[in-house]
Formats: structure tokens, sequence, C-alpha cells
């Protein structure tokens, strides 16, 4: 394979051509986009991968959407008579290698006692769920880029048995606790770069240079940090500036009560701006793609104690001083996104999993071995590819001993049984697979809602088009997506990437799908349908376009571009909408129904936390671990 990215397609440029082409967009309706999105996806819908371990498996993989698909609509209820048993019998089945499975995979090794044994089954071509890495070769450089969730800030020194979430674990896999970033020519004139894809949205703003597009005319150079500048610098009228203004600098605290989260609870984001502080729609519409990037929709939708938990304006004054200070805040990403934590929990799991040894260097850039995660004789086993079809008890799920787990692989039905399950698989899977699932866990799981997200990574060979106009990073009112940036890139061992206009380096696009106004889940099956409708020449139309639309002539296609790669997350988030965290209407909390043991299976993934997040994601994994620890 050339070291250089190719571009397979002869139309990939020909048909892009801008100037007239926005006529070659086309957006389905909405029932055609859903009768779509329900059709097996093929190579044109998946598009390009890059190269390395995880080429085959970036987003959602048209094999897994279509098994997703099989099994919503009832191909697997009853399980096929022609299942095969594979005489396996496991003291504990993990259903899941995302974040939380590893959790619980991590929490296994290190509770279940000597002689106990352990399969994850992961559906995708790779553990890790939302944390993976693209990578690609770009005029002889590595570059790499997160698939999905990216962005942390370093915890407090571990606190032992008492450390929660991001603490119980950081320095338990072996995260150091210093990095190392590129150093920034001199010879260049001075600019500020993030280290993630996000925090320059709000709370490390004053650490990038941000250009502002939204409300500009077209055409117009972006306002440049006009947060800095008290927004005189933008086009907004002098009353929107006021009130955008009041929602970021208020330091009221605008309840006294102290049940303040359960308050907080029981409004959207969108009400406790408008009715609580006293702003404008202009306000929470500006906040909407923010919190829709942390939490799936915008403030319309979601709870307002869902924007308190991320120190979201207004919402932070019910923290201390000290938390609601910003100007010591540090985020840091890994090469890949939060893979760094995946990937650390995987080789701290089965140790010959990623070559080398376990110093950080050696777990961030070995190749995996993907012949070493099945072993017999592992005290925990990984089973890639593999989706989870069936999972029940033998018998009434208060007296079996048994619980058996089908799932089909390579076209193969198979069956293993375990003493107990863990589903670290999202609620949307789980409420589908578990067939003895009780009558609360199934009314509770039909409460939750999923939203969809796409991140898509553009390698570009320079990005000389940003540094000319002073930004690394921009929000913008488009076609595509609102905000992009080119990070500060990690550097660790012998992955050197380097910080200049000249050099290739990737751009990262993180894509909502809002229809503000519409109820919550018709926002996200109209997200789902528009997300898996659509092949990937469409994208990378899109894609172009809003480039030029941004950058104009200074961006040229044909010599900047290198290559586009999706990553399609058809349930990225949960959305917590009001009453999500503390019920309503005197009902428990959905999530906490959940995590209600079932016999011998027991939940345990990222959205009962409703802000999905490395740490608390591996913790709900684990507190279902030991949940089933109980009955082995």
């Amino acid at each position: 394979m050339s070291r250089n990215l190719p571009i397979t397609r002869r139309d990939f440029l020909n048909g892009v051509m801008l100037g007239s082409g926005a006529a070659l967009l086309h957006h389905a309706a909405p029932l055609a986009a859903q009768s779509n999105a329900l059709a097996t996806p093929g190579p044109d819908w998946y598009g390009f991968g890059g190269i390395g371990d995880y080429a085959n498996s970036h987003g959602n993989t048209p094999e897994v959407v279509a098994r997703a698909h099989e099994l919503r609509d009832g191909r697997y209820t009853p399980v096929p008579g022609n299942v095969t048993d594979t005489g396996e019998v496991f003291d504990v089945v993990i259903v899941g290698g995302g974040m939380a499975g590893l959790g619980a995979a991590f929490e296994f090794r290190h509770k279940a006692g000597a002689g106990k044994t352990c399969l994850v089954l992961e559906n995708h071509p790779i553990w890790g769920g939302e944390s993976k890495r693209n990578e690609f070769m770009v005029d002889d450089q590595l570059l790499i880029a997160p698939q999905g969730a990216n962005g942390f800030s370093i915890p407090g020194v571990d606190e032992g048995a008492h450390a929660s979430d991001d603490g119980r674990y950081y320095d338990a896999i072996g995260i150091p606790r210093e990095f190392q970033y590129p150093a920034w020519d001199a010879k260049h004139k001075p600019l500020r770069f993030a280290n993630d894809h996000y925090g320059y949205l709000y709370w490390i703003e004053h650490g990038a240079d941000v250009g502002y597009y939204i409300g500009a005319c077209c055409g117009a150079p972006p306002a440049i940090n006009p947060w800095s500048r008290n927004l005189d610098n933008t086009s907004w009228t002098t009353a929107e500036r006021e009130q955008l203004l009041r929602w970021r600098n208020d330091t009221r605290r605008l309840y006294d009560g102290k049940d303040f989260e359960r308050w907080l609870d029981s409004m959207s984001y969108q009400q406790f701006v408008e009715q609580v502080m006293g702003l404008g729609r202009h306000v929470s519409d500006f906040a909407s793609p923010i919190l829709a990037g942390a939490v799936g929709l915008g403030s319309d939708a979601v709870s307002a104690y869902a924007a308190y938990a991320i120190l979201f304006p207004g919402t932070i004054n019910f923290y201390p001083p000290a938390v609601r200070d910003f100007s010591a805040y540090q985020r840091h990403s890994f090469p890949g996104g939060n893979d760094g934590f995946a990937r650390h929990f995987v080789k701290r799991i089965i140790a010959g999993a990623i070559a080398g040894d376990d110093s950080f260097a050696a777990v961030m850039n070995g190749r995996v071995q993907f012949d070493q995660l099945d072993l017999d004789g592992l005290p925990v086993r990984m089973r890639l590819g593999a989706t989870v079809v069936a999972v029940e008890h033998t018998g009434d799920a208060q007296g079996a001993d048994e619980v058996q787990v089908a799932y089909t692989r390579d076209g193969t039905l198979n069956r293993v049984r375990a003493r107990a399950v863990v589903m670290a698989s999202g609620g949307w899977v789980n409420r589908h697979v578990v067939r003895d699932l009780p009558d609360s866990h199934r009314a509770a799981y039909a409460t939750f809602k999923h939203a969809p997200f796409l991140v898509a990574n553009v390698a570009v060979r320079n990005w000389r088009f940003m540094y000319d106009l002073g930004i690394t990073a921009c929000r913008y009112q488009g076609d595509f997506g609102f905000c992009v940036n080119v990070r500060a890139p990690m550097q660790v061992g012998d992955y050197r990437p380097v910080l200049d206009p000249d050099q290739p380096a990737v751009l990262s696009f993180y894509v909502p799908y809002l229809y503000p106004g519409d109820p919550a889940p018709l926002q996200c099956s109209r997200g789902r349908a528009e997300l898996f409708s659509a092949p990937y020449v469409d994208y990378e139309r899109r894609i172009i376009m809003q480039l030029r639309t941004l950058f104009g002539t200074a961006f040229n296609p044909q010599r900047d571009l290198a290559g586009i790669i999706l990553n399609r997350w058809g349930h990225a988030y949960v959305v917590p909408e009001p009453g999500f965290y503390f019920g309503r209407d005197g009902q428990p909390a959905a999530r906490d129904v959940v995590r209600e043991r079932h016999g011998r299976i027991a939940f345990g993934h990222s959205e009962l936390r409703g802000n999905q997040h490395w740490g608390p994601a591996a913790a709900e994994g684990a507190r279902a671990l030991q949940q089933i620890l109980e009955v082995l």
C-alpha cells in the first residue's frame, strides 16, 4: 500500500467542483430517508477508513448496522434452531467491549478471584466503543484523530478506595500526569491551540484562537476571539450581545433550595435560560449545539441538570467559586481521543492484546495483536465481531443457575453459557436482547432516547487557510456541523506530529443532528435517518463545500485535501431529558430501575450516567460486575 493516503474514486474531486456544486447535494425527505436507513449499508455508504488496526471499524460498521436492524425487526426471535452450542461455560460473559464493558472486565480481573473465567463479546471489529481512532498517512506523515469521545482533565491525586469515576482508574491503568505537545515555531505569528476538539467552544476558549462566523454576512471574515472583546467585533445587535454576555458571566445562584439538583432536573436547559435567567431564545439557541456535543440534543430537549454536570453557564453557580474559575483549567486529548483509556484498560486486562510492554508509549503505539485476544487459559477473553442476539436465564430468573448467550459471528449463530452476565451494551440493544427482561426494566428502557452523532476527520496537507486568518478553530452556522478546529497534537513515543501551517494535519468536525421544537424522540429518529441514509460521497461534498464557505478560495480541495473518514454513530448519546436523573411525578428515575440486578444478569453501561464519559462509564460496568459477584 502506498504510504500516501489513497484517494481511490475518480469522482472524489471531479464531482465536487464548487461554484454551482450545491445543486449536487440533496436531502431525502424524512420518510424516504427513514426507509433508506433500513437497508443494509454498502461500501458506498461506509467509505474510506484510513490505515492501521482501526481501518475496518470507523463508526458503526455496515455489518453492525445490518445486524442491529435484523435484531430490532425480530429476525432472532425466537432464536433459530440452527444455533451451534460451543460447549463453553464461563463464570461471566460481558456483552459489549466499550468503556463500560472494559470497566467490568477490569473489575473482574481484580475481584473475581483465581480460577474464574470471563468472555467479552464485542460486535465491532475492534474494542473501544466510541473511543477509537482514525489513522491517516499523508505525505509520509502519520496522523491520528479520534473517532468519537475525546478530551479529558487530569483528576486529583487518587484517594484510594474513596476515589470515583476518572480518579478511580486514572493511575490504576497507568495514565501519566504530564504530556508532550509540539512546540510552535517562533517564525510564525503567535497562535493558541486547543489540545482537544471540544473545550475551545466554552470551557477553555481562552486557550485557542477561535473565529466566529455566526451572523456574519456571506464572505465576511470571522470575528476572532469575540468573548475577550465583549462581542464588540460581532454582528449581533447590542441587545443580543448584552444578553449573551449576561449568560456567560452571570454569577448569581438562582435557587436557594438544598434540592437544587432535583430542581434543575425538573426543567430543560432552555427553560432555565429563558425562564430562570430571563434571557432570550437566541441565547439558548446559541448554547444548543455545544450542549448537543456533550449530551446529544440541544437546550430544548436536555435537562438543566445535564448542563450543570458539565459546568454550563448559570448552572455553574451551584458549584464552589474555585470550580467556576476556568483560567487554569486544562484539557488534553490522546492522539486518538479517549481510545488511550480503552487501550490501557485492554492492556491491563489481556497483557498480549497490544504488542510491547506496558509503558505509556508502547500501549499507545503498539499494534493490536488480534490473535491474542481469545486464547484458551486466559482469565478474560475477548471475541470480536460477535453480535449478541439473545440473553436468557435457563429457567426462572430467580432460581436459575445459568444464563444462555447467543451471538452471530461470521454468518454463524453460536451459543455459550455463563453463570452470570453483565449487559454493558446500550439500552437500545439490551431491550431487544434480554429475552426475559422484567416489565419494570422494559418500561424503563422504553423511556430512553438515543441521539445520533457524526465525527468527520478531514486530513489536509496544510492548514494555511486558517493560519492566514489568525485562527485555529471556528464556530459557524452552516450546512455541515457547527465547529471545526486543528488541535495541538499530543506527541507519544515515536509518534511525533508537527505543528506547522504548511504541514499535514487533521481537521475534526463534530456534527449533532438538531431539529429544535420537535419532541426528542422525533429529533433522534430524524437525525438517525439523515445520518444513515446519505452515501459517503454526499458527505464528502458537504464537507468540501463547508470548507469553501468558511475559507473561500484560500482552501483548494485539489491542493489541500488528503482524505476524509466518516464515523457515524447511530446511538451516540442517551438524551437526558428533564426527570432523567431524579425521576418525575413521584416515579423513580428509569436509570435507577435499570441498575437493579435481574437474577444473574446485571446492567452497566455509560447511558446510566446521563452525561457519558470514560471514567463514569467504566464505573457503571464495574458496579454491574460487583452485583453479579453476589451470585457467583
